[in-house]
Formats: structure tokens, sequence, C-alpha cells
């Protein structure tokens, strides 16, 4: 009897957990795009092959939160052709986030998985990929905020720096403004302070340093972000600045703005 009564229970708690599953799954973003732009030589000067094209597919898909925990899948590709030679590259990615609190504490943990298949035509080589992850534990407490962040990027023959729409940053180490991609057989660790005075003020601070084959390079880099709701809806200032050391100087500040129409 003890044995039968286990069995419903845990028979139960499956059937729950599966519709819980298959709600999360349909009550999921999704957003989808085919967009196709051509340029095309017009000038008597120019050749046959001065034609360019560029074509952009996007899929994009968010699950719901179950328990705290949210999936996330997307897909892009882009092709171009100028000059008698042409590029194709798909990004895919993948994210799990788990979003939990404690009494006052509240905090993330995230994984994510980034593969960019590459060709180049001219030079009739095969298709490269070049694959890289990420993990962050994150953390906030009233109006206070830390994150720690490493990710890894495997072999390959060009950069993990593919543009995925509506991700700022594929890879969670990405610094203040200097960098948001690493080459191959590269590490990253981030560690990031941050503090909001207000719902629609963030201030911080980030440290990064990253370990290349054949250079070191660290980031220190402070940043802002505003939102102005008040001049128009979903405007987003943000003013960031980078300081690069270790193997390599440099200094960079720069000012972003967002608008959502």
């Amino acid at each position: 009897m003890k044995k039968l009564t286990f069995s419903l229970i845990l028979l139960s708690h499956t059937l729950f957990a599966a519709d819980s599953l298959i709600d999360a799954l349909l009550d999921g973003n999704l957003t989808h795009k085919i967009n196709a732009s051509y340029n095309e030589g017009k000038e008597e000067d120019e050749t046959a092959f001065s034609s360019t094209k560029t074509q952009k597919i996007l899929f994009h898909y968010q699950t719901a939160p179950v328990a705290g925990l949210k999936l996330e899948v997307a897909t892009q590709s882009f092709a171009s052709e100028m000059h008698q030679s042409s590029t194709d590259n798909t990004i895919y990615y993948t994210e799990a986030l788990y979003h939990g609190k404690a009494e006052e504490l509240g905090y993330k943990l995230s994984a994510n998985y980034y593969a960019d298949t590459y060709r180049q035509n001219i030079a009739q080589s095969g298709i490269s990929t070049t694959n890289a992850f990420g993990v962050k534990a994150q953390v906030n407490y009233e109006n206070f905020g830390s994150f720690i962040a490493y990710s890894k990027v495997g072999e390959g023959s060009h950069s993990a720096s593919g543009d995925l729409e509506g991700k700022d940053h594929l890879l969670p180490t990405s610094s203040a403004l200097s960098s948001n991609n690493y080459t191959p057989n590269t590490s990253a660790y981030a560690v990031d302070l941050n503090y909001s005075p207000r719902k629609d003020v963030t201030l911080g601070s980030r440290y990064v340093i990253a370990n290349e084959m054949q250079t070191n390079l660290s980031y220190t880099g402070v940043y802002s972000n505003f939102q102005l709701n008040e001049i128009v809806k979903g405007l987003n200032l943000g003013i960031s600045y980078d300081k690069t050391g270790i193997a390599k100087q440099n200094d960079q500040f720069g000012i972003n703005i967002k608008s959502k129409f």
C-alpha cells in the first residue's frame, strides 16, 4: 500500500511538472524575422562584381519562467557577396537562467553556449566553427548588485564576435566598453559591482582579465545607464569608460543612446 501511495504521489508530481513545462513552452516569446537588402553598383566604371547582398534570418525564442528557470534559444544567419567573394555565417545561441531569492537577497545563475559557423567561398575553404561557453553568478541586495563570470572560447579560425539581435553581449565577460568578443583559445574572467540609486539609474564598475594565447589583457571600466522615459519612452543613455592594461595600453570613452519605438 505504501509503495502504491508513493507511486501515485510521484506520478502526480511528474504530471504537474510536465504541465508546468508545457505551459512555459506555450507561453514563451518567439521572434522570427527575415530581412534581405541588396546594393548593386550603378556607376559606369564599376564592374559586374561590385554588387553586394546581405541577408539576415533571425529566430529567437524564450520560455516563460518555470520555478525560477527560463531557457532561451536563438539562431541568426548572415550572407554577403562582393567583388567575386562571398562569406556566410550562422550563429547558434542557447542560455539557461535561474532566478531565486533568499529573504532580502536575490540571485541569478546562468550558463550559455555560443557557436558561430563561418565560411569564405573565395578561399574555397570548408565551414569553420568557433565555440564558446560562459557562466555567471549574480547577487542583488537592495540597491546594490554584483556578479562574477567566466567564459572560454574554443579553437577556431575567427573570433567569437557575432552580432545577435536583441543581445548586447553574447559572452558574460564582456568589458564595460572595449571588448565584447575574444579570439579562439581565450579564457576571460569578470567581476562587476553596481549601484542603482533609483530604478531608472545604474552606476557600475567592471574589471575583466582575458588570457589569450599570445597576449594578456585587462579591462578596468566604469559605466552608467539612465532611463529617460520622461523625454521619450524607452530612451536609454549609457556613458562608459574603459582602460586597457597589462600587455596593451589604451583608453576608451563612449556614449551610447538607445531608444525603443
